[in-house]
């Protein structure tokens, strides 16, 4: 139980550092890094997918429900770490943004190393969980891209 927890708390830390930055502009000294590492986030799940079809398809037999919700929310999680790194890279100057992405980092980073070994996430989260452990990863790769800052119109634009 503690797990989801900790999920819902990167969830919401997520939110309000996003709600934070969407006000501030990117410092002009990490901004190229931050634009190109911003996109590398966005494409890096596909690769991912392409990956974990291999496994699974060829590499890994059996318990495909638990391998499947696992890979989903260990790579959520990493991906969390890297856009809190991403807002820590970017918004420096920033105290309130620095905080909250220093404690988001932490905590998705910590999460993601504890359930990394495929036993330990069936005993914490899976077992608990049961057909709907899958759902804590999905909500959580839909939110990262909601909130993901490629995704907002530029300034400017007409839509």
């Amino acid at each position: 139980m503690m797990t989801l927890f900790f999920v819902i708390l990167i969830s919401v830390l997520l939110v309000a550092v996003s709600l934070l930055a969407k006000s501030r502009s990117i410092s002009a000294r990490t901004e190229r890094f931050s634009r190109g590492f911003d996109r590398l986030l966005l494409f890096t799940p596909a690769l991912a997918a392409a990956v974990f079809l291999v496994l699974f398809l060829f590499v890994l037999r059996g318990r495909f429900y638990e391998r499947l919700s696992h890979a989903v929310l260990v790579f959520a999680l990493w991906l969390y770490a890297a856009r809190f790194y991403w807002f820590l890279l970017s918004y420096f100057k920033n105290r309130a943004i620095l905080l909250l992405s220093v404690v988001g980092f932490a905590v998705a980073a910590a999460e993601a190393v504890v359930l990394t070994p495929l036993d330990r996430y069936v005993s914490l989260l899976h077992s608990v969980t049961g057909a709907v452990s899958v759902a804590p990863g999905i909500v959580l790769l839909t939110l990262f891209y909601v909130l993901s800052p490629s995704f907002k119109p530029k300034s400017g634009t007409s839509q």
